[in-house]
């Protein structure tokens, strides 16, 4: 259940992008004939208006600068609803039995690729689609591409994109695969001199492979945000914000413990790149710093009278981890939490209430 819960939590402060991939607002059949005029494929998005993972591909994947390059690249890409209009016939035709589902069609409606459900990364969506379509991009002949001594940008993304997708291929996540990916990506970026590091081509690096500021990457991509090409001066400045924006995350629900010189660096990060706009971080500070002065009721009481000021990102994430920051406090100190989610719950959907309501039960010790 954390599991589930910190992947909500992730999704959640995702940052909001304007959508890269084109989905054009045409039928079947003018896809079909555009593609041919355009000397393309056709890509097909199945999705229903219920589909929780279909909404988190359009908020997550879709928008991301390199998937839209790849599949605007090579496809004419439409959305499909499976239970509307001209769907119902082509999901059957297509064998649709699961949400989202994307196939790959050339203009004679030959089918490429059939892929059922969606990805955590940009990197990993984009090489799953290729291993479907491009032989140089099974696994096999990546592996002997890797082990010959080729280091292109579109090998190591494609093959450290399948390294990443095998971490969760299995009900237990294979860590080994990750650190691999990791690996195989940092061997790439030493090898790498300056101007080839600042590419187009290597945006996949920054975007894919780091996870906190403090990464040798990331301090790289910090240091250097202003000299990238200036096609992805935009998604470099993206990515920062959002590594810092995951830090303060991390301290605000107790992900990880808290120590001082640790937060100080992060904060002063935020101040020194001018990413407390409008004050965007200053309510979050102030819990965190309250938090780590360990009196928890005195944070309990901050709660009570400032978390709606904190943004609304920030808010979801602190319920869904309320029984873990509480986990050291005292039993009046977790009642008067317990109290608070109950209080909350008016002002929450559906899905939160199911997340939040897994935290009250731990807090009441009714739950694990």
């Amino acid at each position: 259940m954390k599991k589930i819960i910190l992947f909500l939590s992730v999704s959640l402060f995702a940052l909001s992008l304007v959508a890269q991939t084109n989905f054009r607002d045409i039928t079947y059949k003018e896809a079909l004939a555009a593609a041919k005029a355009e000397k393309k494929l056709v890509f097909i998005d199945f999705y229903t208006s219920w589909c929780g993972p279909c909404k988190m591909m359009m908020k997550n994947i879709f928008p991301l600068k390199e998937v839209g390059n790849y599949l605007n690249s090579k496809f004419v890409c439409i959305k499909i609803d499976a239970e509307k209009g001209e769907g119902p016939e082509l999901a059957k035709r297509y064998q649709v039995k699961a949400y989202p589902t994307f196939v790959a069609i050339n203009p004679a409606e030959e089918i490429l690729m059939t892929k059922v459900g969606g990805s955590g990364s940009g990197s990993g969506f984009i090489g799953s689609i290729d291993r479907l379509i491009d032989p140089d991009k099974t696994p096999e002949r990546m592996k002997q591409r890797y082990e010959s001594g080729e280091r292109t940008a579109d090998l190591i993304s494609a093959y450290a994109g399948l390294k990443m997708e095998e971490v969760h291929k299995n009900r237990q996540p294979d860590m080994t695969k990750k650190d691999e990916a990791f690996k195989m990506v940092q061997d790439y970026f030493d090898g790498l001199k300056d101007k080839e590091r600042l590419a187009e081509e290597n945006l996949f690096i920054y975007t894919s492979y780091t996870e906190n500021p403090a990464d040798t990457i990331a301090r790289y991509m910090i240091a250097n945000r202003d000299k990238f090409a200036p096609a992805i001066k935009n998604d470099i400045s993206d990515r920062i914000k959002e590594l810092y924006k995951m830090d303060v995350l991390n301290y605000l629900t107790a992900r990880v413990p808290f120590n001082q010189q640790q937060y100080d660096i992060v904060k002063k990060g935020v101040m020194d790149l001018g990413l407390n706009k409008d004050d965007y971080y200053t309510t979050a500070f102030r819990f965190i710093e309250s938090y780590g002065a360990g009196d928890m009721d005195a944070f309990m009481t901050l709660c009570e009278k400032e978390y709606d000021q904190l943004n609304d990102d920030y808010k979801s994430s602190l319920m869904y981890s309320f029984a873990d920051v509480f986990a050291s406090a005292d039993e009046a100190v977790k009642k008067r939490a317990a109290k608070f989610i109950r209080h909350s719950f008016l002002d929450m959907d559906a899905t939160m209430i199911m997340f939040v309501a897994q935290q009250l039960m731990q807090l009441e010790g009714k739950g694990h």
